[in-house]
């Protein structure tokens, strides 16, 4: 019987033909437990008048254990906590929209943060709140709460919430609330409810003042139609510890080593496509005597061709990651969204050539020349460029040709949020 399972399970059509019937099934009330009616993640959050009237800052974010801290939460809590630390509150919550339980083994950064779930007292303080369970229970909120918001579900909270302060708390009208967006969150989704709901975030901007994860992607947005009164972006840096990496290890030989930023569990980051793209180059002798390892996620070996496989390295420390970066000689990331993506910045600036795409106003060729931009996205022309990627990751070294301020700001400058947090904060309390 195993041996027939996967002897189905190899045949891809005939997966899908009996998925089909499954879910036509459970849609019938024949098995399973019937369609989904409901999106957990944009459950409302119900309320209640708090007794703490004074201003307090609340972060919105899915999850808080070390295990979630890297991407977009950890720009969030760097965002957060200067803006903390420039209005000098002493004051602030932290709630986890998508956790249901919080402990600070989980993440001992946060121990002296006081911890509490949605039916406990309100406290002034450091607060961090688990709201993922809501049943019968409800946030305490008082007039002066202001709200981050740092994804799309969240901001929907984010803006249910002011509106249900404004009424209780018989305000003028709702407060405005900082929505941090870091992609063009709909792309995450098919068509859909999902799809529907991210976008939808994005209108009635008077309700809040947008801050951008790039000017590139605010262009995007800009160039999609939409618009904010109020919006402000922020560029990429070098992460602190891979710019002391990479003084350390700059000089280093490189090998023939290719690096790819592999996440299959991340539709976006296009694993097929770029294992496809693999494939068209070795089948053409571009990858004789090339070894092959994959970041960013873990997955079984690939096999590429004969005596070629891709092999994961799985989610590495910064410290491993760029020891990684200093070996190899080539890089090939890809990202279709309007998002930069950080992997192609931190492969170019350790000296690999690397290979990437554009997207609408991104292309990030336009930034250092060692980052080759493929636009359409097939595999023989991903294959083309790795062929030329190749060739020159063992040219005689030529200086960094720097093109303008952009590049040099990414290497060289720190990333805090100071200067933008007392920006933002002079336009928003």
């Amino acid at each position: 019987m195993r041996r027939l399972i996967k002897q189905v399970l190899r045949h891809p059509r005939l997966t899908a033909y009996l998925k089909s019937i499954y879910n036509e099934g459970k849609a019938e009330g024949l098995g399973g437990s019937g369609p989904e009616t409901h999106l957990a993640e944009a459950s409302p959050i119900t309320c209640r008048l708090s007794s703490f009237s004074q201003l307090r800052l609340n972060l919105l974010v899915p999850a808080l254990d070390i295990q979630h801290l890297f991407g977009g939460i950890a720009t969030a809590l760097s965002l957060f906590e200067a803006l903390v630390a420039e209005v000098g509150l002493d004051h602030v919550r932290i709630i986890l929209t998508d956790q249901q339980r919080f402990e600070h083994a989980n993440n001992p950064a946060f121990a002296d943060w006081d911890v509490r779930t949605l039916d406990q007292e309100d406290r002034p303080g450091r607060c961090i709140v688990a709201a993922g369970d809501r049943h019968a229970r409800s946030l305490a909120v008082g007039p002066g709460d202001r709200f981050v918001a740092t994804a799309w579900w969240t901001a929907l909270s984010a803006r249910a919430i002011q509106d249900w302060q404004a009424a209780t708390c018989q305000l003028p009208q709702p407060a405005k609330y900082l929505y941090l967006i870091q992609d063009y969150e709909p792309g995450f989704y098919p068509w859909s409810s999902r799809y529907a709901l991210a976008e939808s975030t994005y209108h009635d901007a008077e309700r809040f003042m947008a801050l951008f994860n790039t000017s590139l992607l605010q262009r995007y947005f800009i160039q999609m139609g939409y618009r904010f009164p109020q919006a402000h972006a922020f560029e990429p840096v070098l992460h602190p510890s891979l710019r002391q990496q990479r003084k350390r290890l700059q000089g280093q030989a490189k090998e023939r080593r290719l690096l790819v930023y592999g996440r299959p569990g991340v539709a976006r980051n296009a694993f097929e496509l770029t294992v496809m793209a693999l494939r068209a180059w070795v089948a053409r002798g571009g990858g004789a005597g090339w070894r092959f390892v994959s970041a960013g996620e873990a997955h079984p070996a690939i096999q590429l061709g004969p005596d070629c496989q891709l092999t994961a390295l799985g989610k590495l420390s910064l410290e491993q990651y760029a020891s990684e970066l200093s070996r190899a000689a080539v890089g090939l990331s890809l990202m279709i969204s309007p998002h930069p993506s950080y992997p192609p910045l931190e492969m170019a600036a350790f000296g690999l050539q690397v290979v990437s795409n554009s997207y609408g106003p991104k292309d990030l060729s336009e930034l250092h020349p060692a980052i080759l931009t493929v636009q359409p996205l097939t595999p023989a022309a991903i294959a083309e460029k790795l062929d030329l990627a190749a060739q020159r990751a063992f040219l005689e070294h030529q200086p960094d040709v720097i093109h303008g301020r952009a590049w040099q700001r990414y290497v060289d400058e720190d990333g805090g949020f100071d200067a933008v947090a007392a920006h933002l904060l002079r336009q928003w309390l």
